[in-house]
């Protein structure tokens, strides 16, 4: 169900991106960009660990989870409105105290227009978070898929507007435009997710249960703060130092990439155990491998048609993000450690291992940023071997991605006191295969067009299964219950039964 909706809303996504870019173009994408990460680095405190303290909560057999879901909201409209304060105390100081501005007026506005976007994409987590921990999967995806559904299919209007130049929308800036429809979209998600909990069961805040929800998220709070920073002040920086186009290049390569990590994270939920009923004979560490290697393989084809095929992939959205195309080998890359690495903090969750999770993360982000400082500008202080520009940015995430692998790796064989497990290592010969004809059809036959590009990526990808069949790191039987899981027409069926 979740992988299914996660397929959903990918080629939705995809889809609503080609129409921006290709016809609205990368710099009224890189001003919404930016304004999605100026308040994404300003809303540092707009979770502080809360979210997974009451998942937990809600996950415990108590009868009366009406007084945890009362303390919770009252901590979350705190901590929303606490940061809208924040975002509108930030713009006041850089502009009429510091007398500094942006690099056009839009970004100021569209920022204004998309606090009630952050506001509505904070206070739905409850919904979230309750459907989350009851494993209502229909529940919990159908509201993003209405959500993406409407919010792309407004992009494709508006593609379409510009390029017929509708005069309506030649007057307003496309970034306005966008923030309005953020702000909508996710007005509706929220809508959506209460009409489908009903009815709510809240009673009022509780001194001591709050002080409990403090207690479980402090721990929780440096990383979050920190992981929230590390994720959006790349495109603050690239704005500041290459300004918009480069942003929106930044931004739509970050996402056509983003499958990577969705995908993975929907197989992990039911393809995981289908696997493992066969393989979950030794011990904690041998398990941790098979979900690694099993993650790896339904992932690792999609990496590498990324990086092979960089150029034609980039060019099915818009020749303009051609130069920006190097991009894709990094971010690629920096997913697929991410994707790998989600076994190992898995397993160490159910060793009660967090804060050592807790440890492996900010020293992994905490890198990323420094690094982002680093190689983003064009100087420092004079010096200008570091600068990478654009690119600086996807090269500190793939660094830090590779520390944080190495990082838990070591842990888990620290504590399991075992040998590391090479095994996963055998996946590069079918990805080998599979690079090396992909270059080939890169060189030769050069699949700029839609069709040929599909058709080689699907050979590709046979060849990829066929070579690992052939090793014994899959079985046909399993491929075959893999795609009989996704049957789009399981939504409404699955939202019956929950």
């Amino acid at each position: 169900m979740i992988l299914e909706g996660q397929i959903i809303n990918s080629l939705f996504g995809y889809i609503g991106l080609f129409f921006i870019i290709r016809f609205i173009g990368l710099q009224q994408w890189g001003f919404l960009s930016f304004s999605l990460a100026f308040i994404g680095v300003l809303s540092i405190f707009s979770d502080l660990g809360f979210n997974s303290a009451h998942l937990r909560f809600m996950s415990m057999n108590d009868p009366d989870r009406a007084k945890y879901n009362g303390s919770f909201l009252t901590l979350k409209f705190i901590t929303t409105f606490g940061t809208v304060l924040i975002i509108l105390a930030a713009l006041y100081i850089w502009i009429d105290v510091l007398h500094r501005g942006f690099q056009s007026p839009v970004e100021y506005y569209s920022i204004l227009i998309l606090i009630p976007y952050f506001a509505f994409n904070r206070l739905k987590d409850f919904y979230y978070i309750t459907f989350n921990a009851k494993m209502q999967a229909a529940r919990m995806m159908l509201p993003q898929i209405v959500e993406a559904v409407f919010r792309n299919s407004a992009f494709i209007y508006m593609g379409l507007m510009y390029k017929f130049r509708i005069s309506i929308f030649m007057h307003v800036s496309a970034a306005i435009i966008f923030a309005i429809i953020y702000s909508f979209s996710y007005f509706i998600f929220f809508i959506v997710s209460y009409f489908l909990g009903r009815p709510w069961h809240i009673k009022k805040p509780e001194k001591t249960i709050i002080k409990k929800y403090i207690t479980l998220a402090l721990p929780l709070a440096a990383s979050s703060i920190i992981a929230t920073i590390s994720g959006n002040i790349d495109k603050v920086l690239i704005q500041f130092f290459w300004h918009a186009s480069a942003t929106g290049a930044y931004a739509a390569l970050q996402r056509i990439t983003m499958p990577i990590i969705t995908f993975s994270t929907a197989l992990s939920v039911f393809f995981i155990p289908l696997l493992t009923r066969e393989e979950t004979k030794n011990g904690f560490n041998d398990n941790i491998s098979v979900f690694e290697r099993t993650i790896s393989l339904f992932i690792l084809p999609l990496v590498i048609i990324f990086i092979a095929l960089r150029i034609f992939v980039a060019n099915l959205w818009s020749a303009n993000l051609i130069p920006y195309s190097t991009l894709l080998i990094f971010m690629s890359l920096a997913n697929y450690l991410n994707v790998i690495n989600s076994p190992y903090t898995s397993g160490l969750i159910v060793r009660g291992l967090t804060i050592n999770i807790g440890k492996i993360t900010l020293i992994s982000i905490s890198s990323n940023i420094i690094l982002d400082f680093i190689l983003i500008p064009k100087s420092i202080f004079g010096i200008t071997f570091f600068s990478l520009g654009v690119i600086g940015a996807a090269v500190a995430t793939f660094i830090a991605m590779i520390i944080e692998a190495v990082l838990f790796r070591f842990y888990v064989i620290k504590i399991e006191k075992s040998k590391i497990n090479m095994k996963i290592f055998r996946q590069l010969i079918p990805a080998s295969v599979q690079f090396i004809f992909l270059y080939l059809v890169a060189y030769y036959v050069r699949p700029y067009s839609v069709f040929l590009f599909l058709i080689f990526s699907i050979i590709s990808i046979a060849i990829f299964f066929s070579l690992s069949i052939k090793m014994g790191e899959i079985k046909k039987s399993v491929i075959i219950d893999f795609i009989r899981e996704l049957n789009p027409f399981k939504l409404s069926r699955t939202l019956k039964n929950e």
